[in-house]
């Protein structure tokens, strides 16, 4: 299921050209090497019309961790996918705990209320519907 509801959720995104350009990571046909070359590209075009040229880096390493589940489902709902997606969505997102094991000792279970799951299949796009939207907020 999570592969036919990753799916949809790909084709709608494709249909209505919502994700920005700029995005690299988890699209087809992008990566981390076609980022690269498009800042190289553009510090190159920089220099060449000698014009100036700022960056930001963000480490994102732990943002998985960080992404609000209400906060994600109202991204996830503004893109234009069926409101029944946005309820699976929901179900796949809440109603999970987390416990730590230490030898053969375990924690008691927390419930998880602001992770997307790196592991799954449609982790990749709900990271990917959180943060798009902050190549607005960027000139």
């Amino acid at each position: 299921m999570e592969h036919v509801i990753a799916g949809y959720i790909r084709q709608v995104w494709e249909d209505r050209d919502w994700l920005h350009e700029g995005q690299h990571g988890f699209r087809p046909g992008s990566s981390y090497e076609s980022q690269i070359i498009t800042v190289c590209q553009d510090i190159s075009d920089s220099l060449d019309e000698a014009t100036r040229l700022d960056a930001i880096i963000i480490d994102v390493s732990k943002v998985f961790d960080l992404v609000p589940h209400d906060r994600l489902l109202k991204k996830i709902a503004a893109t234009g996918v069926d409101s029944r997606v946005v309820v699976w969505i929901r179900e796949f997102l809440i109603h999970r705990s987390q416990r730590v094991r230490v030898g053969r000792h375990y924690s008691e279970k927390v419930g998880v209320t602001s992770v997307v799951l790196q592991g799954s299949v449609p982790g990749p796009l709900l990271f990917l519907a959180y943060v798009n939207d902050i190549w607005r907020v960027i000139e």
